[in-house]
């Protein structure tokens, strides 16, 4: 309820029940406020802030993100027609950047002070908003102190002059709490008892339902119910970890994607459920990345939309007409048709690239920001100028990195022409004068001072304030056609940065498509090149030799598994476009397309013997390739109507060809060895355990080892994996003793004599996974030996200070891994010892054990298996227990456990979890459990899938999944041809006859990456 009073001999409005004097002054910031809702919660929260601020106190508002905390500063000044000024805070907010500074005139012959936007406001009398003060160091907060304590300001960086705060000046400060925003930290006391501090209370289902039908009331009582329990249950599950918790990202449902979804159902007209579901889909489905959140969500939006299964949609459709680009029912206005048309015949539309088109354009029409994540693996530049160039405007590109100045993006003072000095727009700054498409990259590398930054230009203000030796004291505002699109990577580890969830619900997220299956690639290289045999031999040799590198089948010994994407088959397709030639023919194109495939994809492996071998692999895919007469003149055509420029995105790998030196083996195993060798060192004798085949002298487990030369698979009761000769391991068994009772026979030093350097190499490699956090911190002073050029310039213009010197500090956070545990759970069945695994364990062992020693991660190392053969039993050897200190004695009894003893039987094994807390200490916050078994259950049986499917594996996997919902992370390790581990665990590596002597790099690796996902100090 609002009408207009008189205040004594002044006109008054009342706001919330409370008389307000209507300000003299003027509103500047046009209708931000006016469609505030005066719900109950709202009337509380205005009455709260009015009474200080009648009072000329400060206040201090405290809430989550999207509560609507400017919205209420906004409503005021509108409605007492009052100016504001709003200032974002960052961690790099220095006294002079809201004080002012000198600048030089224009005739050069002398300097003007120009205020800051702190100090116009206290000239003026504006309101002024210190948005998200605590991400301001409190002893910057402290330089105007003199503010919120005496209402006046000491101008110490100028002429000293004491300014006292004109009438109607008030100083706001709001802050999001510090739960669920990282780094975040609440303003200390010292300084908020000064402020009237108010926490705004986020709205209820009720007033939430008040308020979207004041402002959609064509959306109807029950459909708005509908949405807001959709948007309350996201949010609730959230909150719990029930979903998004996978994904390593920060998510937030709140009003704001209600309004965004009630004008989409609206502008789109989407009355049918199917449609509504579309809608639905966008924001509450769109943002996970896990199928099972996915799903979860999907069973939610059905529910309410009555719908019995997902809904089948017309595939999207783009056409271009008098000045719009249509996709189904999304109108997008083109400035120049010709040009759109050229962009959309020269970019490859699969299905899924036309679904991702759709959803974009949705954010398009609706003014959205748009935020696209990806896999590094992906490609997005293929189709973004169909949303950044199609509709014509200017397109301004931004790239963000870590440690880049603000002043690099928004602007700086730079020489312009000879000694003249004068501001500079930067990118961003640029592409918002222009009025057009503005493209952020690499959102998560933008560290904090310039995120919130861009906080007034991704809200309803969508403006960015100046600094002050800019000039300009008006923010510049984005044009009504201007888009802010963002391109940020998938978070996989918490240890990389990301964005908070406050930043995130400013835009409308939309995943980037996977694009690897076959038939996409195949339509994806069918619009470059002819169809036929060709693109379809192309697409399953990428296929492939993704699928190799996922399994470490190469690349064993890399820290890194290999990565290939999109890009790599593009590359393969450029070199066919440009080398093909009619005159060549058949066997020409061949050569050529031979030639594109080594450069896109084996010339980058570093094993020698495993570039040969994908080599081989690719002269027998293309081999039978069928050319057909019409495949020249069909690529010319081809060639004329599409545009086709190499991406930009490079990928970085990680090798080390020493840690290469095998043949390798794919597909079928051809006979290498006779295995003679290795059974020289073996003397196996032990009584049957139930198995089909007869156990014993003659029998190494499963079909008769012997009779296949050491070759040969399981079944039935074995677990033989058969031999592999490497230089280092035949340099061991040189050393070979006679094997009783399972052991190896060899001591520390004997098995250090041989693998003592392959042992450091893997150690040295590891440590790169380990490195301490940087943490850099730009300072400057007025003293020092560094100058920084942009201070200089500053200073000599007289529109800077005289902290020219660059006192940047580099942190290291050597307290990174503090709270990590890991404990190992190794089997000792003997079904799957053998001399490769025994080495192999041994190894993998003795690294871990170093590396996290080093680190100061505890670790637990315990042996499990029924000695006695008795099937009532499980036999504990705890090696290590997590308290203990790893020192050379531990490790020579590690060592001696470890190769000896391995005659028991196989367990149950998800009997090991049921008192999982027992391996770890209470402080552990992180508390990673490694697996080492073959996983084939009590008793080993013929077929892969009755094993997968077992009692034991199906108990084991319910108790996986159980503590997995505790914190609890799972890494398994699965032994042997088998490929059970994967079934099981949410992580796993396999170790095989193929990649069994990088088993100490392999678990190193993975255990490295599983600890930088799931462990940071900060979060």
């Amino acid at each position: 309820m609002i009408r207009l009073l008189h205040f004594g001999d002044m006109e008054a409005v009342e706001i919330a029940g409370l008389k307000v004097p209507v300000s003299k002054i003027g509103n500047n910031s046009g209708s931000l406020g006016s469609d505030l809702v005066e719900t109950d919660s709202t009337v509380r929260n205005l009455q709260n802030i009015l009474y200080p601020l009648l009072e000329g106190r400060p206040v201090l508002l405290i809430g989550d993100a999207g509560v609507g905390k400017n919205a209420l500063i906004y409503y005021i000044n509108h409605k007492r027609n009052h100016p504001t000024a709003r200032f974002s805070f960052n961690e790099d907010t220095l006294p002079e950047d809201l004080i002012g500074s000198y600048r030089l005139l224009l005739d050069g012959k002398g300097f003007a002070w120009a205020d800051g936007p702190l100090t116009s406001a206290v000239r003026s009398g504006a309101s002024f908003v210190a948005d998200e003060m605590n991400l301001c160091p409190p002893h910057i907060i402290k330089r105007f102190s003199t503010i919120y304590e005496s209402n006046y300001l000491e101008l110490i960086e100028g002429n000293g002059a004491r300014i006292q705060a004109s009438n109607g000046f008030n100083f706001i400060g709001t802050q999001n709490p510090s739960e669920g925003f990282e780094g975040r930290k609440p303003l200390p006391f010292d300084i908020t008892r000064y402020y009237s501090v108010v926490y705004v209370d986020p709205h209820s289902p009720d007033e939430i339902l008040f308020i979207l039908g004041k402002l959609y009331p064509e959306m109807g009582s029950e459909l708005l119910k509908s949405c807001i329990r959709i948007s309350l249950e996201t949010e609730t599950r959230v909150v719990s970890g029930a979903i998004g918790k996978g994904d390593l990202e920060k998510y937030h449902f709140n009003i704001r994607n209600l309004k965004k979804l009630c004008s989409r159902i609206l502008g789109l007209k989407a009355d049918s459920p199917e449609l509504r579901f579309r809608e639905l889909w966008n924001f509450y489905i769109e943002p996970f990345r896990k199928d099972e959140d996915r799903q979860a969500q999907i069973e939610l939006i059905l529910k309410e939309t009555g719908l019995s299964a997902t809904p089948r949609l017309p595939e999207p459709k783009f056409e271009i007409h008098k000045g719009f680009l249509y996709c189904n029912d999304k109108r997008i206005p083109v400035l120049d048709e010709s040009k759109a048309k050229e962009i959309l015949t020269s970019i490859p539309l699969p299905l899924k690239l036309r679904e991702f088109a759709e959803r974009v354009y949705s954010a398009v029409e609706f003014k959205e920001n748009i935020l696209i994540e990806y896999s590094e693996e992906q490609d997005p530049q293929l189709i973004l100028p169909l949303f950044t160039e199609a509709n014509g405007l200017p397109l301004e590109t931004v790239h963000l990195c870590k440690g880049i100045h603000t002043s690099d993006i928004i602007g700086a003072l730079k020489p312009t022409t000879g000694s003249e000095v004068g501001w500079v727009d930067g990118p961003l700054t640029k592409g918002i004068r222009e009025g057009g498409n503005i493209l952020i990259t690499n959102l998560e590398a933008a560290g904090a001072e310039l995120v919130e930054k861009l906080n007034m230009l991704t809200d309803d203000a969508r403006s960015l304030v100046l600094p002050p030796e800019s000039g300009e004291t008006i923010p510049v505002e984005l044009k009504e056609d201007s888009r802010v699109f963002a391109m940020k990577l998938y978070r996989k580890t918490k240890s990389t940065p990301t964005i908070s969830r406050a930043f995130r619900n400013r835009f409308t997220s939309v995943l980037f498509p996977d694009l690897e299956d076959i038939q996409t690639l195949k339509e994806i290289l069918s619009f470059y090149l002819p169809e036929g045999d060709l693109i379809d031999k192309m697409a399953d040799f990428h296929s492939k030799i993704k699928d190799l590198s996922k399994k470490r089948t190469i690349g064993s010994a890399n820290l890194m598994p290999y990565t290939f994407g999109l890009s790599n088959l593009l590359q393969w397709k450029d070199h066919i476009h440009r080398y093909a030639d009619k005159k060549a023919g058949k066997e020409g194109l061949l050569e050529v397309a031979f030639r594109g495939g080594k450069i896109a994809y084996s010339n980058q492996i570093a094993d020698p013997s495993e570039r040969k071998e994908l080599e081989r692999i690719l002269e027998f895919q293309l081999s039978g390739v069928e050319i057909v007469s019409e495949f020249f003149k069909e690529l010319e055509d081809k060639k004329k109507k599409t545009l086709t420029p190499s991406t930009a995105i490079e990928k970085s790998r990680w090798w080390d060809p020493e840690l290469h030196k095998r043949e390798p083996l794919t597909g079928k195993a051809k006979l290498l060895n006779s295995g003679g060798e290795l059974r020289k060192g073996l003397e196996i004798n032990t009584p049957p355990t139930g198995g089909s085949v007869k156990e014993g002298a003659d029998a190494w487990y499963g079909q008769e080892t012997r009779g296949n030369m050491g070759q040969g698979e399981p079944a039935g009761g074995g677990g033989a994996w058969g031999f592999r000769t490497e230089e280092l391991y035949k340099a061991f068994l040189a050393k070979r003793r006679i094997l009783w009772e399972y052991t190896v026979q060899a001591n520390l030093k004997e098995f250090k004599e041989v693998f003592g350097r392959s042992l450091e190499e893997v150690e040295l490699n590891l440590e790169r996974l380990f490195d301490p956090e940087i943490d850099i911190n730009r300072m400057y002073r007025s003293e020092g030996n560094r100058i920084d050029t942009r201070k200089y310039i500053s200073f000599l213009s007289g529109k800077g200070d005289s902290k020219v010197f660059d006192k940047t500090t580099i942190d290291k956070d050597e307290e990174k891994l503090k709270g990590v545990e890991v404990a190992f759970l190794v089997s000792k069945a003997r079904r799957i010892f053998n001399f490769e695994y025994a080495v192999a364990t041994l190894s993998a062992m003795l690294s871990s054990a170093h590396i996290l020693d080093e680190h100061d991660v505890n670790f637990s190392v315990t042996a499990y298996s029924d000695r006695l053969n008795r099937k009532d039993r499980i036999d504990l050897v705890e090696i290590k227990r997590i308290e203990e200190p790893y020192d050379a004695k531990k490790e020579e009894e590690m060592f001696d456990s470890l190769r000896s003893d391995w005659q028991g039987d196989s367990i149950e094994e998800y009997q090991l979890l049921e008192k999982i807390e027992s391996y770890f200490s209470p402080e552990a916050q992180t508390r990673i459990l490694v697996m080492i078994s073959d996983f084939r259950g009590q008793r080993g049986k013929a077929e892969i899938e009755q094993e997968i499917q077992s009692r034991d594996n199906r108990r084991l996997k319910a108790e996986i999944l159980k503590h997995s919902n505790k914190n609890y992370v799972f890494l398994g390790v699965g032994l042997g041809r088998r490929y059970i581990a994967e079934h099981i665990f949410p992580d796993s590596i396999q170790i095989t006859s193929e990649n069994f002597y990088n088993m100490p790099n392999l678990i190193g690796a993975e255990l490295g990456r599983i600890i930088l996902t799931h462990h940071s100090t900060r979060n």
